[in-house]
């Protein structure tokens, strides 16, 4: 007999033993105790395999799993380099991956940077979509009127509790001297002078 709920899963060719998954509900409530339960589901939230369950409940949007395999992927390594062909979602995945830097790494400050200040104000539109169509993450974030994204003239600006991302435009480089940060996300970086990436925003 045919299981119809395969036809949903089936477009993935992904086969899995259903006896070997685990359950990560079965080990946040294993607990009897609440507070228990509530660091379990923080730590569960934390690990990259689970980030699809944290985008969709904290930050209210459902990653498709390609977009949730990009996003491990950029989280994992060291020096990635996201290419992919126009329109399949770069730009919102790098948007995604700085706030679930913010969010997860207290004090984290990240910088976006683009040949013209357009392309890094791409990643931060999307960032300030998410911010405003998720509640709940507006709400782990106790001071308001601190937090949330900011425009100004020559950057635009992102808060997470203490955690900073900041899009800049990097022109011939000279006016971005100063700004420090943790990671540096490099938007359509083709059009970055080798020259100017290697001598003032690589660290």
């Amino acid at each position: 007999m045919v299981n119809l709920n395969d036809f949903d899963t089936d477009w993935l060719g992904v086969e899995v033993d259903e006896d070997s998954l685990f359950n990560p509900m079965e080990y946040v409530f294993s607990s009897k105790n609440m507070e228990e339960s509530r660091k379990k589901m923080a730590v569960l939230m934390s690990d990259p395999d689970y980030f699809y369950f944290l985008c969709k409940y904290v930050l209210n949007i459902e990653l498709l799993p390609f977009q949730a395999v990009i996003i491990k992927e950029l989280w994992d390594k060291k020096f990635p380099i996201l290419l992919g062909s126009r329109g399949c979602s770069k730009s919102m995945c790098l948007a995604v991956y700085c706030m679930l830097r913010c969010l997860l790494i207290p004090k984290r400050k990240i910088v976006v940077v683009g040949a013209a200040f357009r392309q890094s104000k791409v990643v931060f539109g999307y960032m300030e979509d998410i911010w405003n169509n998720a509640p709940i993450l507006r709400s782990l974030c106790p001071n308001r009127q601190d937090q949330g994204p900011r425009k100004d003239v020559d950057k635009c600006t992102l808060k997470i509790n203490n955690s900073l991302v900041t899009c800049l435009p990097l022109g011939d480089g000279e006016k971005i001297r100063g700004h420090r940060a943790h990671d540096i996300i490099g938007e359509e970086f083709q059009s970055i002078p080798v020259d100017i990436f290697e001598r003032i925003v690589a660290g």
